[in-house]
């Protein structure tokens, strides 16, 4: 990942679009994983202003600037900016906004950070920043383009012309997003489609293997029976997620019964010692 050696700073940042819950995170920290560089998620909707703040939380570039100085030894950084969807807009807010989301896909640093002390970083840091920036991170930015895929849903369904859309390219998403926003990514982006059916009992089966035993059977169970809704209704990956929040709730009703039918039987029995005594 290290890029000192080129005459010209070689574009990399990537651009994943793919609708709600097709692995666009999943697929950054898996690239990260692979090339052992250390990873930093962002989204554009959480993204807090410099100078401002909300409801406490820190502005983004100072974590930002500290993350990548602290990774001045590591093989490499990967930073995900989701929801570069949201970044479009003519208030001043998002203008500030776009502003400083284009300072991380130009790999520059603002001046003037400070650290939690509230004192601004010195020399040493800003260089060991910009050198991690500039020279060992990839920048991936996702976004969902729900109305890209709806309609696309639509005409697969039967609704509207009846003829085929060819994939989303960079001139599609320019009419979403800014031009400038949109030139600063490569030309090739990674498109990720919606879910199918056998994408979900793989996802299943994977994550079967990682639930406790005792809730296997009927965390794959509920799955089975609600495969076909989520494929309906593009779930993704939050179909895993509440698959386990059901299963853990069917297991303690279950339990629950259990515990009162024994209260019942304890109960029917010390009755029936009495009656046999009186």
């Amino acid at each position: 990942m290290q890029r000192t050696t080129f005459p010209l700073r070689p574009r990399t940042n990537t651009l994943v679009i793919g609708p709600s819950g097709s692995g666009k995170t999943f697929l950054a920290k898996a690239v990260a994983d692979e090339v052992g560089a250390n990873f930093l998620g962002l989204a554009v909707t959480e993204w807090v202003l410099l100078g401002t703040s909300a409801r406490g939380a820190a502005s983004t570039w100072p974590a930002l600037f500290k993350f990548l100085k602290n990774s001045k030894t590591a093989t490499g950084v990967v930073v995900f900016l989701d929801e570069v969807d949201k970044v479009g807009g003519t208030t001043s807010w998002e203008s500030f906004l776009r502003n400083e989301v284009f300072r991380l896909l130009d790999l520059q640093i603002p001046q003037g950070l400070t650290n939690e002390a509230n004192m601004i970083y010195g020399r040493d840091d800003y260089k060991d920043a910009k050198d991690t920036l500039q020279n060992r991170t990839f920048v991936i930015a996702a976004g969902a383009f729900q109305h890209l895929w709806e309609r696309r849903a639509k005409a697969a369904m039967g609704f509207g012309e009846q003829h085929a859309e060819p994939p989303p390219d960079l001139g599609t998403l320019s009419q979403s997003l800014p031009r400038e926003l949109v030139n600063r990514f490569r030309k090739e982006m990674l498109i990720l489609p919606a879910l199918r059916n056998d994408d979900y009992h793989q996802m299943l089966t994977l994550m079967a293997a990682k639930v406790p035993s005792y809730l296997r059977k009927t965390f794959v169970r509920l799955g089975r029976e609600g495969i076909p809704e989520a494929v309906q209704t593009q779930q993704g990956c939050r179909f895993l997620e509440e698959l386990l929040l059901d299963t853990i709730l069917h297991e303690r009703a279950l339990m629950r019964d259990c515990e009162i039918k024994k209260c019942s039987t304890k109960t029917g029995s010390a009755q029936s010692e009495v009656e046999k005594e009186t």
